[in-house]
């Protein structure tokens, strides 16, 4: 069964979004809940549900609990204001947008700031880029870098993803069903630029980007409580239809086994060895996961392909791609000719600061066809895996 410190995570989240009062077991360690809710930028979360408990405001981690979430508060706040600015822009110019994943299921929590955000993200046209990009300087935003489906800003410490598509190519399953996203984007707002999926396809496109994070590298708990605030937000969606799209996705399964793990969470749910696993796997998480269950997806995948998955991180490793060198060294974006440059000089860092590199070693050793192996298994028990083919 779960451990005190599992149960009482869970019940402080379920007192937060439910109005419950948590029952909590006097052996819980608050000051260990304090770290861990900071690791994983669910603070708020766990506060609004830890200040019904007796004694919490009086105690010290009551007060650090109290402090890290009002300045969290605060951030959420200049976080909103940045996103109404570019909304606000956008319109202003035409330019067509859809808000995603946090920028939505933000408004559906009782407060906005027990849904932390990494990022804002907001899918745009490709095509309308050059338009959007001296919007977004005139807005005081730096142009970070470009991956495979994203285009990062910042401003303020505040990040924007504008997405190209909504999925990544390199996720060929899901991709496939997605494409750039706009076939989704049926309804325009009146006498706006902003598009919006319905809401059983934003259920779907959230699902998915959890089912991704899973698989990639591991998801953690905010994730999850997403699912909990959208079916509360919409009681009545179509599951005749979800279900079907669902199952196109090879997902279905999965699903089953995260409606499981919230029922449990939240409505008294039975529990089982599956929603167990589940739930363990969630609580133990960071935000996003694990560089560890990084490196064991990154395997599996390649092993689908070629048999020297160790041989070609370890290339990584000493030449890095452009994304992530530019990245690092924003003077590549200008002239990227200076890559081997950049690579010299990474060189010499490492040589200073070898422990990350250690690291990155120590993950790549742990790779072997038994943890690979394992890895499968486990996507496989919980109802995923990678459908490249």
């Amino acid at each position: 069964m779960l451990s005190v410190f599992e149960k009482g995570i869970i019940e402080l989240i379920k007192g937060s979004l439910t109005g419950s009062v948590p029952q909590i077991d006097s052996e819980f360690d608050y000051e260990k809940a304090y770290e861990y809710a900071q690791q994983r930028q669910i603070t708020p979360l766990l506060y609004y549900g830890a200040v019904n408990t007796p004694g919490f405001m009086d105690a010290i981690y009551g007060k650090r609990f109290f402090k890290s979430t009002m300045n969290l508060s605060f951030y959420c706040s200049e976080q909103v204001n940045l996103i109404e600015t570019i909304k606000e822009a956008f319109e202003k110019n035409q330019i067509n947008f859809v808000l995603l994943k946090g920028t939505v299921v933000r408004g559906f929590y009782p407060c906005p700031e027990m849904r932390l955000m990494s990022d804002a993200d907001i899918l745009i046209k490709e095509e309308e880029y050059e338009k959007i990009r001296p919007i977004m300087v005139s807005l005081g935003f730096e142009e970070q870098y470009e991956s495979d489906h994203e285009l990062v800003w910042k401003k303020s410490g505040v990040t924007v993803e504008l997405h190209k598509r909504l999925i990544p190519s390199y996720n060929k399953d899901y991709y496939e069903y997605f494409g750039d996203g706009w076939k989704l984007a049926t309804v325009k707002a009146e006498d706006s630029n902003q598009w919006f999926m319905s809401n059983e396809d934003c259920f779907i496109y959230i699902l998915v980007h959890f089912a991704k994070h899973y698989r990639d590298m591991g998801i953690g708990i905010k994730h999850l409580t997403d699912f909990y605030v959208y079916l509360e937000k919409y009681p009545d969606l179509d599951f005749g239809y979800i279900d079907k799209e669902l199952e196109k996705l090879q997902i279905l399964e999965f699903w089953k086994n995260i409606k499981s793990v919230i029922d449990a969470w939240f409505s008294n749910g039975e529990w089982n060895e599956k929603n167990l696993f589940l739930t363990r796997k969630i609580i133990s998480n960071l935000a996003y996961g694990s560089e560890d269950n990084r490196t064991q997806a990154r395997a599996l995948k390649a092993s689908k392909k070629t048999k020297h998955f160790k041989l070609k991180r370890y290339f990584l490793l000493v030449f890095p791609g452009y994304t992530l060198m530019a990245d690092k060294y924003p003077v590549l974006k200008k002239v990227p000719i200076l890559l081997p440059f950049m690579w010299i000089a990474r060189w010499f860092t490492a040589l200073i600061c070898p422990k990350k590199i250690k690291n990155q070693v120590k993950r790549i050793e742990a790779v072997n066809e038994k943890t690979v192996s394992q890895y499968q298994s486990e996507l496989n028990y919980v109802g995923l895996d990678f459908n490249f083919e």
